[in-house]
């Protein structure tokens, strides 16, 4: 026989009331009409996946098993349903808004707001690397929002039916040293004195970053010397405060000990900040913005050296959306 979708869903039901007879119910179908079923995915498996009790029934071993992989397996057709097919839902559940974001400091601030900022959407948040990725399932409709950032110099070009609103159109790229490196006490380093450090790069950027900071490297005199592949921000700040490594840092990011963030004479390496959106999610979109532009103003404000670079660049602030 071949297992599909409805012979997990009668081992979930079975399961969950401990009962043939409750799992019935659950499906809506006879008792035996689900004991038959049950019959053949037992002489399919050759094992017994239930015990019979006075009480109803448990699984056994094998059962347990099977049953938690058919679990996983209608969580992730649900998930693809869900996902695919948006509008199928309960007229009196909350719609679901999909989000997707490359991570960021805003993004920390901005995850636990979701339920205030959006109150009548039950939310799904995607956190991914790639920007091509996000953009990707947007396009593909399985994404509604998207926050990506994206080297300056890349093309603007998106596919069709995806809006954009770009938010910072030039956010500056910090380096971050020990605080024990003599850069440290910079107001600003010219990148081209990062020469002779060694840097990290993140092997999980599978967008333009990497291509696009090797050749504002190049542009400055030389070629970095990447000694350190992490995508472990945990990791990274070790390697940076132990004077093992120097790596590219949101000018937001939070303040750490023995770890200082120095801006880069010129802004040489910079990203912009868009939001993204299919048409429907305008007001969602929207939402999110206005949200985005209050994270910024606080991040900023708890960072020293970004507020005193700020002061010099206004024109790097967050844009509102237009009424």
């Amino acid at each position: 026989m071949d297992l599909g979708p409805q012979h997990l869903r009668v081992l979930d039901a079975i399961a969950a009331g401990e009962s043939i007879s409750r799992g019935a119910v659950r499906l809506g179908l006879s008792q035996p009409a689900v004991s038959a079923m049950l019959s053949r995915m037992e002489q399919h498996f050759g094992a017994r996946l239930f015990t019979r009790t006075t009480a109803g029934v448990v699984p056994t071993p094998v059962g347990a098993e099977v049953v938690a992989r058919a679990r996983a397996i209608l969580f992730g057709l649900d998930d693809l349903t869900a996902a695919l097919l948006p509008d199928r839902h309960d007229g009196a559940a909350k719609k679901v808004l999909r989000i997707g974001a490359q991570p960021s400091p805003a993004l920390n601030l901005l995850g636990p707001r979701l339920r205030s900022v959006l109150p009548s959407a039950k939310v799904w948040l995607r956190v991914d690397h790639s920007q091509a990725k996000i953009v990707s399932l947007l396009d593909s409709g399985a994404l509604d929002v998207g926050v990506v950032q994206e080297p300056v110099d890349a093309p603007d070009t998106l596919p069709a039916g995806v809006e954009r609103h770009v938010l910072i159109a030039r956010e500056p790229v910090f380096v971050g040293v020990s605080a024990q490196d003599p850069l440290a006490t910079r107001a600003e380093v010219a990148l081209g004195a990062l020469s002779a450090h060694e840097w990290i790069d993140d092997p999980l950027d599978e967008g333009a970053w990497p291509s696009y900071f090797r050749r504002v490297c190049a542009g400055a005199g030389f070629q970095p010397q990447v000694s350190y592949w992490t995508g472990d921000w945990q990791l990274a700040k070790a390697l940076v405060c132990s004077g093992q490594a120097v790596g590219p840092y949101h000018p937001t990011a939070r303040p750490l000990d023995g770890l200082v963030l120095v801006p880069l004479r010129d802004a040489p390496l910079a990203q912009r900040i868009s939001v993204l959106w299919r048409s429907g999610a305008d007001g969602a979109a929207q939402r999110l913005i206005g949200a985005l532009v209050r994270i910024y103003a606080e991040l900023s404000d708890a960072n020293p050296a970004y507020t005193s670079w700020l002061a010099r660049n206004a024109d790097a602030r967050p844009v509102p959306a237009k009424p």
